[in-house]
């Protein structure tokens, strides 16, 4: 099978249009379409089927765009290791978080190791733990940070932390001047939360049910952001951990007062890989930086 086939195949799988891989390839579109012809030749298969929109992948094309991609991550792997003896002159991270600490945690962290390795470039993607683990598992990325993450045998927690929900409220919040606040008290105004899916948000509904009363839920949303947003304008609190505002915590745009005279809401941050991986010389040195600054 021709390697140059073969790439040029998952391009336009990639791309759903032979003409807009061949723009990426940079080579003519006719170039393109005769690599495919020439792969489909070879595995006596059509592989896509062509339409004015486009093209569309064949089962069997599925089947090959899916193992080329497998391919060509090891041969990005192999190309890695071989930067790690070049000093690490180029190189690539894959990492997927969850979405408060992609903004309150990990920039100061690539931030750190930019200055002394700055030509590694990075892909971060937000996700929830559960899909985070799946990304482990399928090999999609380097490392995952997690929340409450389920046991798993293929996942190693390289570092973990735990941590406590607050109040956090704006300083003209009705809130604002106490020192602490019971769940109760929270109740009474217009919070906004993570959904339901999330499982910060089920520990905070059990700790609600134990105490016997239903937060006013203004809004819900997957969004730590959005809901910082929501609080920062003063029209409700959220029930979050201090590390995900630290920077509107050290401006006084925000504040976060503890919760007492409430069921215990920690939950664990975690630091996780596949426990086969082989690491790259750059995924291990930041990993041993996340997990300095995890303790």
């Amino acid at each position: 099978m021709n390697h140059v086939s073969l790439r040029y195949f998952v391009e336009v799988a990639d791309c759903g249009s032979i003409r807009q891989a061949a723009q990426r390839l940079h080579v003519a579109a006719s170039a393109v379409s005769r690599q495919i012809a020439n792969l489909e030749h070879d595995l006596q298969a059509e592989l896509i089927e062509r339409s004015p929109g486009g093209v569309t992948l064949t089962a069997a094309g599925a089947l090959v765009a899916e193992q080329g991609r497998s391919m060509f991550r090891g041969f990005d792997r192999i190309r890695s290791l071989v930067d790690d003896l070049k000093q690490l002159r180029r190189g690539w991270l894959d990492i997927y978080c969850v979405e408060g600490l992609a903004t309150a945690f990990l920039p100061s962290a690539i931030a750190a190791f930019h200055a002394k390795y700055p030509d590694i470039s990075y892909q971060v993607i937000t996700a929830p733990t559960d899909r985070i683990a799946e990304a482990l598992l399928q090999d999609e990325c380097d490392f995952g940070i997690t929340i409450n993450l389920a046991a798993r045998p293929e996942i190693k927690v390289v570092a973990s932390r735990t941590e406590d929900l607050h109040a956090i409220v704006s300083p003209s919040h009705p809130l604002a001047p106490q020192g602490s606040i019971t769940l109760e008290e929270a109740s009474q105004h217009p919070a906004a939360l993570l959904m339901a899916s999330f499982g910060v948000r089920q520990l905070l509904d059990q700790a609600f049910a134990r105490c016997g009363v239903t937060p006013r839920q203004l809004m819900s949303s997957n969004s730590v952001a959005a809901i910082k947003g929501l609080v920062l304008e003063g029209a409700a609190l959220a029930l979050m951990s201090p590390s995900l505002i630290r920077r509107e915590l050290e401006d006084g745009s925000l504040l976060a007062k503890p919760i007492v005279s409430m069921p215990r809401t920690a939950y664990r941050l975690e630091l996780c890989v596949h426990n086969k991986r082989h690491l790259s010389f750059a995924a291990r040195a930041m990993l041993d930086l996340l997990a300095e600054q995890f303790s």
